[in-house]
C-alpha cells in the first residue's frame, strides 16, 4: 500500500511542485464555488438556461487569445505572468464580493466581468502547464500532470459543495469573502515557488509569426493535431455537462436546490479524482493514446445515457462514471502533449490547445439554446451522439493519436 502511494504522489517530494500544487487548490476551490454562485444566481434570476449558457460561454472568451497567450509566455518572463494572472483573479472576485456587499450586483454586472475572468483563467492555465517541466523535470512530468489534474478533480468536488452549503446557510456575501481569500492564498503559493524561470525573450519576431510557428509545428507532427480536434470535440460537446448543463438538470430535472447541485458536482468530480489517481500511479505507461480515446468515448455515452435519468440515487453513480472516463481522456491528452512538444514550443503549442477550450463556449451556446427551446434532456442527446461521431471520425483521419504512447519524448 505504502509502494502505490509513493508512487502516486512522487512529485510531491519536490517542494516547488508541492507549493505550486497547493496554490492550485485554492485558486480552483475558489473558482468552482465562484462558478456554483453565479450560476445559480443567474438561473434564478434570469429563469433562462441560454442566459446561463451565455454566462458560462463569456467565461471562456479568453481562450480566444490562448496561442497569443502562449507566445507571451514564452517571451516575457514565466514568473512575472503567473504572478499577473493570480493578482487579476483577486481583483476580479473583489469587485463581485462589492457588488454583493453594496448589494448592487446584477446579472448584466456578472455578464460583463465574465470575459476577464476567462482572460485570467487561460494565461493562468498556460503559464501553469508551461512551467511544469523546470520545476519536475522530465522524469516526473507524467505524475505531476496526473497530480494537477486530482488538484482540480478534489476541488471540483469540495468547491461546488462548499459554495453550495455557504450560499444556503450565510449568503452570497460572506461566500465571496471566502472566495477572495482563496484566491489570495493562491498567490501567496506561487510567491513561494523559488526559480521560476523568467528569462526575458529577445526574439524580434511578431506575436504572429510565432503564432504560426506553432501552427507548423503542430502541422509537422499529425498525432499532435489529432489531440488537438480531440481537445475541441470533447469541449464542445463533453464539458458542457458540468460547465453549465447541470444547474437546470438540478432544477428542472431532478428537483432540488442550490446544495444538491453542488452534490452533483461533487460526485461528477470525485469519478474524476478517481480517475485522475489511477493515471498518477501508472504515470509511465505505454499506449495512452487508446485510454484517451476509450475515456473521450465512454465519457460521451454517460451524457447520452444521463438524459434517461430524473433521480438523484441514480444520477449520483452515472455521474461518478462519467467523471472516471473524462479523467482518462484528458490526463492522458495532457500526458501526450507534454512528451511530445520540445521545450522551446511549449507555450505555444499549449497556447494552441487552450484555443481548441473556445469549444466549451460555443458547445455552451449550442446546449443552453437546445435546452431553452425544447429540453435540457435533448441537448444531452446531441452532446452524446454529436461527440461520439466526431471522435471516431478524428481517429480514422489521425490514425497515429490512437497509436501514441510515451516510450518517446521529444526534448
Amino acid at each position: 500500500m505504502n509502494t502505490i502511494l509513493n508512487k502516486s504522489f512522487e512529485s510531491l517530494i519536490v517542494i516547488r511542485f508541492r507549493y505550486m500544487w497547493l496554490g492550485d487548490f485554492a485558486l480552483l476551490c475558489a473558482e468552482f464555488m465562484e462558478l456554483l454562485i453565479l450560476s445559480w444566481y443567474v438561473l434564478n434570476q434570469t429563469n433562462s438556461p441560454m442566459i446561463l449558457g451565455v454566462y458560462a460561454a463569456l467565461r471562456f472568451t479568453g481562450t480566444l487569445f490562448s496561442p497569443f497567450f502562449g507566445v507571451i509566455v514564452d517571451r516575457l518572463g514565466k514568473r512575472n505572468i503567473y504572478i499577473f494572472s493570480r493578482i487579476c483573479f483577486v481583483i476580479l472576485s473583489t469587485i463581485v464580493m462589492v457588488l454583493y456587499i453594496t448589494n448592487t450586483i446584477s446579472v448584466t454586472y456578472v455578464l460583463i466581468i465574465s470575459p476577464f475572468v476567462g482572460l485570467s483563467r487561460s494565461l493562468d492555465m498556460i503559464v501553469r502547464q508551461s512551467v511544469i517541466p523546470s520545476i519536475v523535470g522530465n522524469r516526473l512530468l507524467q505524475n505531476s500532470i496526473a497530480l494537477l489534474r486530482t488538484s482540480r478533480d478534489i476541488t471540483q468536488i469540495v468547491g461546488p459543495i462548499m459554495g453550495g452549503v455557504l450560499l444556503e446557510l450565510l449568503g452570497a456575501s460572506f461566500s465571496y469573502l471566502v472566495i477572495v481569500c482563496l484566491y489570495v492564498l493562491a498567490l501567496v503559493f506561487v510567491l513561494m515557488i523559488r526559480d521560476i524561470p523568467n528569462d526575458f525573450s529577445k526574439s524580434k519576431e511578431s506575436l504572429i509569426l510565432n503564432f504560426k510557428q506553432g501552427i507548423s509545428y503542430a502541422l509537422l507532427h499529425p498525432f499532435l493535431v489529432g489531440i488537438l480536434v480531440i481537445a475541441f470535440m470533447v469541449n464542445l460537446t463533453g464539458f458542457p455537462l458540468n460547465n453549465g448543463l447541470m444547474p437546470v438538470i438540478a432544477k428542472d430535472i431532478m428537483k432540488t436546490d442550490a446544495v444538491g447541485l453542488g452534490w452533483m458536482l461533487g460526485m461528477y468530480s470525485a469519478g474524476a479524482l478517481c480517475g485522475s489517481l489511477v493515471m498518477g500511479y501508472f504515470s509511465n505507461m505505454k499506449w495512452v493514446g487508446i485510454l484517451m480515446v476509450l475515456g473521450a468515448l465512454l465519457w460521451h455515452v454517460g451524457i447520452f445515457f444521463i438524459g434517461f435519468v430524473s433521480t438523484l440515487l441514480v444520477a449520483i453513480p452515472l455521474l461518478y462514471l462519467i467523471g472516471i472516463f473524462q479523467s482518462f481522456a484528458m490526463v492522458t491528452m495532457a500526458m501526450l502533449l507534454m512528451s511530445y512538444t520540445s521545450k522551446e514550443m511549449l507555450g505555444r503549442i499549449l497556447g494552441l490547445r487552450q484555443l481548441s477550450v473556445y469549444g466549451l463556449p460555443l458547445g455552451l451556446l449550442f446546449s443552453g439554446s437546445i435546452a431553452d427551446n425544447f429540453d435540457v434532456t435533448w441537448a444531452l442527446y446531441l452532446n452524446g451522439v454529436i461527440g461520439f461521431v466526431i471522435l471516431v471520425i478524428a481517429v480514422v483521419i489521425w490514425p497515429s493519436t490512437f497509436k501514441s504512447d510515451l516510450s518517446y519524448q521529444k526534448n
